[in-house]
């Protein structure tokens, strides 16, 4: 188990990049571009406004999914929808993943994990329609997503350690400060 406290500063990508890997070993999935994507995910949501990117018309951050995709109702381009479809499932992701419990209280788990599977199967065919991007990794992480979301929250279980019970959230973003960007 990683004790939060004696991590030396490393880079966060790498940080990630061990925990993924350590954890698909431990799960038995040998996966190489999904642990990248999972850690290039990771990466990017360690920052806060990476994590709540999309405003709506007055500005204010969009926190939900359900207001993520009425915003998308708004644009008509592919590009755009593709963009927004990307976040919706790489948002669903994590959060199912690693505030699972956070999102399981407020059942709100089942709605993640659907529209997480049904968001990078858009994705994907938008890819393949638009013969860009890489098709292949948004159509496994769209049939593989229970698992990739699994996968995370046992990473968040096993390698952190909060020091509060019911307080992951600020033992994670401990961690985090404690890395170098």
């Amino acid at each position: 188990m990683v004790n939060l406290r004696q991590i030396n500063p490393i880079s966060i990508k790498s940080y990630f990049s061990k925990l993924v890997n350590m954890s698909f070993f431990d799960l038995g999935k040998e996966d190489d571009k999904a642990a990248i994507y999972l850690t290039d995910m990771l990466t990017e949501f360690s920052r806060t406004e990476k994590l709540y990117k999309i405003t709506d018309s007055e500005g204010r951050k969009v926190q939900t999914i359900v207001d993520m995709l009425l915003e998308n109702q708004k644009n008509t381009s592919e590009s755009t929808e593709r963009e927004l479809r990307k976040y919706v499932g790489d948002f669903s992701l994590f959060m199912s993943g690693i505030f699972r419990e956070y999102v399981d209280k407020n059942s709100y788990l089942s709605y993640y994990v659907n529209e997480g599977i049904k968001s990078y199967f858009v994705v994907s065919r938008l890819d393949l329609e638009m013969g860009r991007g890489d098709p292949t990794i948004f159509s496994q992480l769209s049939r593989d997503f229970e698992f990739y979301s699994g996968a995370l929250d046992y990473m968040r279980k096993v390698y952190f350690k909060s020091d509060k019970v019911n307080d992951f959230s600020s033992s994670f973003y401990h961690v985090l400060s404690r890395i170098e960007h």
